[in-house]
């Protein structure tokens, strides 16, 4: 990526993950596009940086690239000491040998432009000519080197830093790994993960750019010191090129970046199945395709413009290097006439100085890939440190055993930027053994006080204890062993069957006999049939994948979280959602015979699935309007009681409707 020279962005390079204002476009607003609209820019995790490079700077580069290249070396150096330790000494020695491979140069121009015999002379410049030879062949040796193990260290520093983001991000506190400031600077560190194993390859070519800059530069000061103004004078047009031609073809990429998506959105419409239907029924395929064919256009169209630009940019590069490069001779010559240098160190500056152009547009690619890389590389540094910041605390109180008690007190919990609280002064207790049914409206605050039973998300205030220990004391991962959550909105893992229920404790995956049983008392023996049996896989991305039904779906994951977990507090939030009253009701009544010896927390909008609940807790805008056993909440005659009998009248209504009654 290349870098362009406008306005100054002093945020991004202070802070890698701050996100750089867009610069504002020049004229008019331009029309919206016919199919799109008024899109704007187009917006993924990968094209995060892309208006911050549209407002870097030189020195906004050079104050990254230190930061960048130091961050490079400490991942090289823990995921490969050794390899990072030869890449490092061979691109050294490379330098070195540049310079020994130049000033032998100089020899051989010495010895062959001396006074004397053309044998003496060419005799004379032999040694010379041989440590040209050793000097270039060890050149090969250490580049080989360096850019063998270079490719050695780079999948190691890659995992190495996916392993401490992915490590970081599993210890965050559910609730702050909900938020969506943490989920997209999440998604973009992974790129940033990623492509610090291309950076590692371009900080290498890197460093070959440098060392071969410094050689050239050695070289010209030993054969003398008024030489080293050369070195700019012929250089910096090639490289003022080089960077104008790489910021050309980054505003045109950027600018072409938003119809490049809306042709592939445009292609994949065209080829999908799920829009197959439409097209034809609508006849639409040839509408879209024009407007494809429209795209196409414009892209090639800015394709040529480019490319007239290209050749104009070129070919005034070329001059300004041609006239810098006649000048650096025109200087060698009267340094030369005025018998300042000796003709044969001129004609070694001369080899230098081509030497180090030949090495400039490596240089500039090398640090324009380089700062880009740096930006993401920004984002997964700060995706660790903040998911560091937010992780559940490590240590506490030791948790032995399961609790024969669990209070909740005052309980208060407001989701962030929420308005009104999702649960407040909340007071209740559950004792071992129970099966406690939380219902109520969608949005009542049943799944979030079960969470905060479960100790996933901690109360704003109040207080929740196990045993009398309040819950923020305790060892929070051993709170978590004891617990088994079948969700609402639960994971369908694509892995086999016997895998998604193995998956559930993981320290018995291998657990067959527990794996069977556990599909059975779920209702799951259905797996058996399947082609491979438990080791079907449950994706259909593979040939040989199956895709159950979403009440097969909530058997499964019932027998992983409910049966196979084994934990001593199991919630169940809708875990039956899927199926019919009356399979629900026999799911639960299944549930809570073999989860006897169970705390059981049960959550769901049918009420007649909890009449046997040892106790029912009715929330209301955050707040319990009401409790008791089931048989004391139909006798008080209250919202509960009211709400069943609607339920069951609809149940009755559609038994008639079907039987036709």
């Amino acid at each position: 990526m290349p870098i362009p020279v406008t306005a100054s962005s002093p945020s991004a390079a202070s802070d890698p993950a701050a996100p750089v204002p867009a610069a504002v476009p020049a004229g008019p607003p331009a029309p919206p596009d016919p199919l799109f609209g008024h899109a704007g820019h187009y917006n993924t995790s990968w094209s995060r940086h892309d208006r911050a490079m549209g407002t870097s700077t030189f020195r906004t580069v050079a104050a990254r690239l230190p930061h960048l290249v130091a961050t490079c070396l400490r991942l090289a150096w823990a995921a490969d000491r050794r390899a990072a330790a030869v890449v490092l000494a061979a691109e050294l020695a490379t330098g070195a040998f540049t310079a020994f491979g130049l000033l032998a140069v100089n020899g051989v121009l010495r010895s062959l432009l001396a006074a004397g015999a053309t044998v003496d002379r060419l005799h004379a410049a032999v040694p010379s000519v041989l440590l040209a030879a050793g000097a270039a062949a060890a050149n090969r040796c250490c580049t080989a080197a360096s850019t063998g193990l270079a490719l050695r260290l780079e999948p190691k520093v890659r995992r190495l830093a996916q392993d401490r983001l992915y490590q970081c991000t599993n210890d965050v506190e559910l609730l702050a790994f909900q938020q969506g400031d943490l989920k997209d600077l999440i998604d973009t560190a992974q790129y940033g993960a990623s492509w610090i194993e291309m950076a590692i390859g371009r900080l290498v070519d890197l460093a070959s750019g440098v060392m071969a800059l410094v050689a050239v530069a050695g070289v010209l000061a030993v054969l003398h010191p008024a030489l080293i103004g050369l070195l700019p004078l012929i250089v910096l047009p090639g490289g003022i090129a080089a960077v104008k031609a790489s910021q050309q073809m980054y505003r045109s990429r950027l600018s072409m970046l938003t119809p490049n998506r809306q042709l592939f959105q445009l292609a994949f419409l065209l080829t999908n199945a799920d829009t197959a239907e439409e097209i034809r029924v609508h006849d639409t395929g040839g509408f879209l395709l024009r407007h494809y064919r429209r795209l196409s256009d414009r892209l090639a169209a800015e394709q040529d413009r480019l490319a007239r630009v290209r050749i104009r940019s070129s070919l005034t590069a070329g001059a300004a290097t041609g006239v810098a490069t006649a000048a650096a001779y025109g200087l060698l010559f009267v340094l030369v006439e005025d018998h300042t240098i000796p003709l044969a160190a001129a004609g070694a500056a001369a080899y230098a100085l081509r030497t180090g152009t030949a090495q400039l547009t490596s240089l500039v690619r090398s640090v324009n890939s380089l700062y880009e890389l740096g930006l993401y590389i920004g984002d997964w540094e700060a995706a660790c440190a903040k998911a560091q910041a937010l992780a559940i605390p490590a240590g506490g109180a030791p948790v032995e055993r399961a609790p024969e008690v669990i209070e909740v007190r005052d309980v208060t919990f407001t989701y962030p930027e929420a308005e009104a609280p999702a649960l407040a002064d909340v007071t209740l207790t559950i004792r071992a053994g129970q099966t406690v049914a939380l219902v109520g409206h969608n949005g009542s605050g049943k799944t979030t006080l079960a969470k905060i039973l479960a100790g996933l998300y901690l109360p704003d205030s109040g207080t929740v204890s196990w045993d009398g220990a309040p819950l923020h004391t305790l060892d929070r991962r051993a709170v978590f062993e004891h617990v088994a959550l079948l969700s609402q909105g639960f994971f369908c893992w694509p892995f086999s069957a016997a895998a998604n229920v193995g998956i559930g404790r993981h320290t018995r995956f291998d657990d067959a006999d527990a794996v069977t049983a556990a599909l059975r008392d779920a209702g799951a023996d259905f797996v058996h049939e399947l082609p491979e049996g438990v080791d079907t896989l449950l994706c259909k991305d593979y040939d040989k994948g199956v895709k159950p039904s979403g009440g097969q779906w909530q058997k499964i994951a019932l027998a992983r979280s409910g049966h196979f977990r084994d934990g001593t507090l199991v919630i169940l939030d809708e875990p039956t959602a899927a199926l019919d009253p009356k399979a629900e009701i026999d799911t639960f009544d299944t549930v809570r015979h073999l989860l006897a010896a169970k705390t059981v927390i049960m959550i769901t909008h049918r009420l007649g699935s909890v009449r046997h609940a040892d106790h029912i807790y009715s929330l209301d805008g955050g707040r319990i309007a009401e409790q008791g056993t089931f048989e004391e909440l139909l006798a008080a005659d209250g919202p509960f009681a009211r709400l069943y009998r609607l339920q069951a009248s609809q149940y009755v209504l559609g038994e008639q409707e079907t039987t036709g009654a």
